[in-house]
């Protein structure tokens, strides 16, 4: 190999080199500058402005604080109930799942031992906690019942309140949405111009979709004897099906 190659080819790897990294570098820092000026210019959602109240209890001891609280269902039709008599949970007579935005008053927090066999949704650890309670709203009857809010596997304990429940009237928390809409919520059923979140609050949190782009997406909601199928697009649905 001549003088000339040996010095031409090494330095024509080197400025190759160099210029593959500057492509990406550039690419990267564009690409990034995109994004930024994207996210800089979606328009905000009244909705993400809402105030949702958490308490992130630690123990159930903490979520005593529950007792004599008005609460509304956010994970709906995902959440088990039984009848509460005697000071026990009546696990042979499951009543189904609470609908959402359902009005629950909490009198009461218990520990019960679930039986081996019955599945609601919250692990059964070594024993698991209970919200009793009294159903109000448009959904009122009789009775008292009691849904898991969480578990305890020996000193370790798990509540999951805030992903179950509203602490205060979504009607307060979502004020901009308008009354017929909340008609909707009331009888559990999802209307064209809805929103996926104001659909989620009548028809729960049991879904399947197409996609991940929300807004423009084809979602199947399983709202417990009921299968709704709604497609959005350009955030709101344009189609309801129900099954």
């Amino acid at each position: 190999m001549k003088l000339w190659q040996r010095v031409a080819i090494p330095t024509l790897v080197a400025v190759l080199i160099a210029g593959v990294y500057l492509f990406f570098v550039f690419k990267a820092r564009r690409d990034s500058s995109i994004a930024t000026h994207q996210e800089a210019a979606r328009p905000v959602n009244m909705d993400d402005l809402a105030v949702v109240r958490q308490y992130i209890f630690a123990s159930f001891d903490a979520a005593k604080l529950l007792e004599g609280m008005t609460v509304w269902v956010k994970a709906g039709y995902s959440l088990p109930y039984y009848p509460f008599a005697g000071g026990q949970v009546q696990f042979s007579k499951r009543v189904g799942e609470l609908p959402a935005a359902e009005e629950l008053h909490i009198s009461k927090l218990v520990k019960a031992v679930v039986p081996a066999n019955e599945s609601n949704r919250v692990p059964h650890g070594g024993r698991q906690y209970f919200a009793v309670f009294t159903i109000g709203g448009p959904d009122t009857r009789a009775g008292t019942f009691a849904a898991p809010i969480g578990y305890a596997e020996g000193n370790n304990e798990t509540l999951y309140s805030d992903q179950l429940f509203y602490y205060d009237n979504p009607k307060k928390i979502f004020d901009n949405w308008p009354k017929p809409v909340w008609v909707a919520v009331a009888a559990h059923e999802a209307r064209p111009g809805m929103t996926e979140n104001q659909v989620r609050m009548a028809l729960g949190i049991l879904i399947e979709s197409d996609s991940q782009s929300i807004g423009n997406r084809t979602v199947t909601y399983h709202a417990g004897p009921k299968t709704w199928t709604v497609t959005f697009a350009n955030g709101v649905a344009t189609q309801v099906k129900a099954g």
